[in-house]
Order: structure tokens, then sequence, then C-alpha cells
């Protein structure tokens, strides 16, 4: 394929210059993994998203401010092949670095990141939500659409549909908890 051509390109690339090149070898491995992953071929899928994450690992070691974020969206795809193989506990442990990536990076720039600490929390509820672990996955619910109500108080075009799949997400939280009058208030609220 054509995104298996431009790894191949990279990796050339990358071995006598590694500074100019691992960034985009990384993301074309990521991006190879992500498509993958949406045609159901999860090992093949995990090996270039787990790739992609170590690339990126290394690469924040070295400039954090630079490339954090990246690494953040690396875990965050590593996570789905993981999940879709029932390696559950790598999943959580790739969902849970993700969030503390991107809770410093938010920190530290609210307005660029919040946005994105909000999507990973989401996923996060999801992956405890999967497990069993209800009380943690409500956690990282509300906590997602505190964060979301928020933006859309700034922008209601921009996030409002985010909003909604928060609510969402948090509803089946609720009721998986038994909470049934409350998950049916955020479902109409959703």
């Amino acid at each position: 394929t054509a995104a298996e051509e431009a790894i191949q390109i990279y990796r050339r690339l990358a071995k006598p210059n590694p500074a100019a090149f691992e960034a985009d070898l990384a993301l074309a491995l990521d991006n190879l993994g992500t498509r993958l992953s949406g045609l159901g071929r999860w090992e093949k899928a995990l090996t270039a998203t787990e790739e992609a994450a170590q690339i990126r690992r290394r690469l924040t070691a070295a400039n954090p401010a630079a490339h954090a974020h990246r690494l953040a969206e690396a875990l965050n795809n590593l996570g789905n092949p993981l999940s879709a193989l029932g390696r559950w506990e790598e999943a959580l442990a790739a969902a849970e670095e993700a969030v503390q990536i991107r809770r410093r990076l938010a920190a530290a720039n609210p307005t660029y990141y919040e946005p994105a600490l909000a999507t990973e929390l989401h996923n996060l509820g999801g992956k405890l939500r999967d497990m069993g672990r209800r009380e943690e996955s409500l956690a990282a619910a509300e906590e997602a659409v505190q964060i979301r109500r928020r933006l859309a108080a700034v922008n209601l075009a921009v996030y409002e549909p985010d909003l909604a799949s928060g609510l969402n997400d948090l509803g089946l939280s609720l009721s998986g908890m038994g909470r049934r009058e409350e998950a049916l208030s955020t479902a109409e609220e959703a």
C-alpha cells in the first residue's frame, strides 16, 4: 500500500538522519495502525502502533515540549488494537499514560490541550467500563463532561458535539452502576 511504501521510505531516510525523519516515520506508522484498526486487522495494527509509540516515547524523552502531545496520541491509538485483542490491562495502561500526559499539557496550556484531555478521559472511561471498573469509569466520564461543558460554554458550535458524546458516555457509566434516573436525565440532555 501507499502507507507501507511511505514507511519504507521514512525508515530509509531516518537511518542516517533520525533527527530529521523519525517523527515522520512515527506519524506514518500511527496512520497505518489507525487504518488497519479500522479494517479490523488488529495484529498488524498493533505492530504499527507499538512501533509508533516506541519512537514517540524516545522523541519525547529528548524533547518533551515538541513531542509529548504526539506520544499521547500514539498511546491512544495503541490502546485500540490492544483492547480488540483482549489485552485489557495493557490497553488501560496506555490510556492512563495518555491521560497523564494530557493533564500535564493542559495544566500548562488549557486552551490548547483541554479538548484532547477530555477525549483521553472519555477513552479511558470506556476502557474502564469495559473492564467492569464502574466507579473509575464514572469518575473519568464525569471529568470529561465537566471539561466539555466549560469548552461548550465558550464555543458551543465547536464543542457541543463532543459534549453530547461525553454525556452519552456518562449515561452509560451511570446506567452500569444502576443509577437509571440519572442515566436517563443525562441521555435526554445529550
